[in-house]
């Protein structure tokens, strides 16, 4: 089953690329946001060494991205519910070319299996 994803600001569609690395930013964001789950703690997503200062974004490897894109990690995000609205701002670095990946207080997330 595809999964379909969308970022809704100020009641617009926002055009992202879609991928690994923005599927992973969005459970993170939601988890992070919602502090729920076991991705809810980022502590156990990233090293010290890896994040040192709140206002960097979160750097997102290929291996962050393929483990928390499974259907296993998704169910455990907010995002299993099939929305969520951030109540803060996250941003995420894509170490593998750089992209930043920022989303906003009050976008609302939206992923889910269709046909």
């Amino acid at each position: 089953m595809p999964l379909h994803t969308q970022v809704i600001r100020d009641g617009e569609s926002v055009k992202i690329p879609w991928g690994d690395f923005h599927v992973a930013a969005m459970a993170l964001a939601a988890a992070f946001d919602a502090k729920e789950g076991p991705l809810g703690d980022m502590t156990k997503i990233y090293a010290d060494e890896l994040h040192v200062h709140p206002h960097m974004p979160y750097p997102i490897t290929r291996g962050v991205a393929f483990m928390v894109t499974t259907y296993g990690a998704l169910a455990q995000t907010p995002l299993n519910a099939g929305s969520y609205v951030l109540k803060h701002g996250h941003s995420f670095i894509d170490l593998v070319d750089g992209e930043i990946f920022e989303l906003l207080p009050g976008d609302e997330l939206i992923m889910y299996r269709g046909f």
